[in-house]
């Protein structure tokens, strides 16, 4: 009989795990380097939220006439632009602080064995500096980053293969979770067969995040016992009557990814 597949939980960065007090040296260092690379001012519209860095860089340069393999080009060479320059701190940059319980629930699952990764928009250098600023880099060896894929949804099967190979056997697609804050976040994950947790911590409602499909939504990872028990494996049906209210608002019909 074949082992039990593990449990493998993919979070994302800003606006899940950290969030940032102050000026933003990572939007510092994206719109010094779409001026380099571009040659124009970087003007952010609303509906980022959740993209990889790589597809900001390549929508806001769709109306200088950019696409295909051009397009995804500049956008490589920006972030390498970008990576350089948020790596340069200058006066007035802000810093990074943990979200409320993110802390204790990440200690809870790895004293359980899941299986820890990142799917983020970041770059991996950013993602590190940032993780690395508030300790919590060392939880992650392993994850899926914003210039692997021209979007988010490209991202979970590269998260999921990398954990495969971690731990040396395939990883039942029912037994993987993308925690984020955005719809983007939940997308991504129905997108390719796995399931979708969100956390009201960023700019998005707990109705906005369920109607997004998501199939636990959380204010934030203080209370986490729901969270916990999804992904133990436990029962969804008799699980939702409790802490419902207390902790987060589960989806009436939680969407189970079939093999």
């Amino acid at each position: 009989m074949a082992s039990e597949s593990p449990t493998l939980v993919l979070f994302d960065v800003d606006g899940t795990l950290v969030r940032t007090e102050g000026a933003s040296p990572h939007s510092r260092a994206f719109k010094a380097a779409f001026k380099s690379v571009y040659g124009q001012e970087c003007r952010f519209t609303t509906g980022f939220h959740g993209m990889t860095d790589v597809q900001i860089f390549m929508t806001l340069a769709q109306d200088m006439g950019l696409a295909g393999s051009q397009a995804w080009e500049m956008a490589q060479e920006a972030c390498r632009h970008m990576v350089a320059l948020y790596l340069e701190p200058q006066e007035g940059d802000g810093h990074y602080v943990v979200l409320p319980g993110v802390e204790e629930t990440i200690h809870a699952l790895v004293g359980s064995e899941t299986v820890l990764g990142l799917l983020t928009g970041n770059t991996p250098e950013i993602a590190r500096h940032k993780l690395e600023s508030v300790g919590l880099h060392g939880y992650f060896s392993f994850g899926a980053f914003g210039t692997e894929a021209w979007d988010r949804n490209g991202l979970p099967p590269i998260a999921v293969a990398r954990a495969e190979a971690r731990v040396g056997r395939s990883i039942d697609r029912r037994r993987v979770f993308v925690i984020g804050d955005t719809p983007r976040d939940v997308g991504c994950a129905l997108e390719n067969g796995y399931r979708g947790v969100a956390v009201a911590t960023g700019n998005f409602s707990v109705e906005t995040l369920l109607a997004a499909g998501a199939e636990l939504v959380l204010p934030d990872l203080r209370e986490n016992r729901p969270l916990l028990r999804l992904l133990g494996g436990g029962d969804q049906t008799d699980a939702r009557q409790e802490d419902d209210v207390a902790s987060g608002v589960r989806a009436p019909h939680p969407p189970i990814p079939q093999v």
